[in-house]
């Protein structure tokens, strides 16, 4: 398959329109041979065979109950598929993932942009794909209905692939170099008395500008916002810590 026949590039008015699209029975990627980006959120479920690619210029093997999350405009380079590789996609436009990450923003980004696949575990699989026959049950209403079900169903199942990335690999996770994880770092140590982004930049001799849009990137928020979510939980934690409750949503 060569780059003018890429299903993904031919799909991207139907994927704009509906929001969401979920390809069975994926037996080819959308290239090989040449590297290309998707301005897509892109979910693969590998049911059977392996791909061999570059992901951002790191060598990188799909095989057999892998499960990946491509982030947009994130660059690929295939170089070959097996005979009998067969995969769901699921493929979300710029308009949804935008929505999307408002409610999705976990570490688990640190993770999937830097090692974008894990394997699952037969269970684990087995319940990713009832989770996905319930957003293809979603995505098949109405347009009307979709709004309210969509989203909630697809963070659902994002929530839940995390969860079994965390089971399987603990809670750590490859961040090693990511800005992101630094950060919180500082945060934890110096959130008492600095709260503004300027500081934490200026921690790491970047300019706020260069810092903000990094963090922006990993986390799919602001470092404002990163710096306040990271500051309020650790303030529950003191709090439960005293017996306390607090809850952040």
């Amino acid at each position: 398959m060569n780059g003018n026949d890429n299903f993904m590039v031919r799909m991207n008015d139907e994927i704009n329109e509906k929001g969401i699209v979920i390809l069975d029975n994926v037996r080819k990627m959308p290239a090989y041979g040449e590297q290309f980006a998707s301005p897509h959120y892109t979910i693969g479920i590998n049911h059977y065979g392996s791909v061999c690619t570059e992901y951002e210029g790191k060598q990188v093997t799909f095989e057999q109950h892998n499960i990946a999350i491509v982030y947009p405009n994130r660059t690929l380079n295939v170089h070959s598929s097996s005979d009998d590789y067969q995969a769901t996609l699921i493929i979300v436009s710029e308009k949804l993932y935008n929505k999307l990450s408002i409610l999705n923003a976990s570490s688990g980004r640190f993770w999937h942009e830097k090692e974008p696949h894990f394997s699952l575990t037969p269970s684990q699989y087995a319940d990713v794909l009832t989770l996905v026959e319930a957003l293809r049950i979603a995505t098949n209403l109405s347009p009307q209905s979709q709004g309210d079900i969509v989203l909630p169903q697809l963070h659902v199942l994002l929530q839940v692939i995390s969860i079994f990335r965390i089971n399987n690999e603990g809670y750590n996770g490859p961040t090693d170099g990511h800005i992101s994880s630094r950060f919180y770092d500082a945060i934890v140590k110096y959130y008492q008395q600095h709260h503004d982004v300027e500081f934490y930049a200026s921690l790491f001799c970047l300019s706020t500008k260069y810092f903000s849009t990094a963090i922006k990137r990993e986390t799919g928020h602001s470092a404002q916002a990163s710096a306040a979510t990271s500051s309020a939980k650790r303030v529950c934690r003191q709090a439960n810590t005293g017996k306390e409750r607090c809850k952040i949503s």
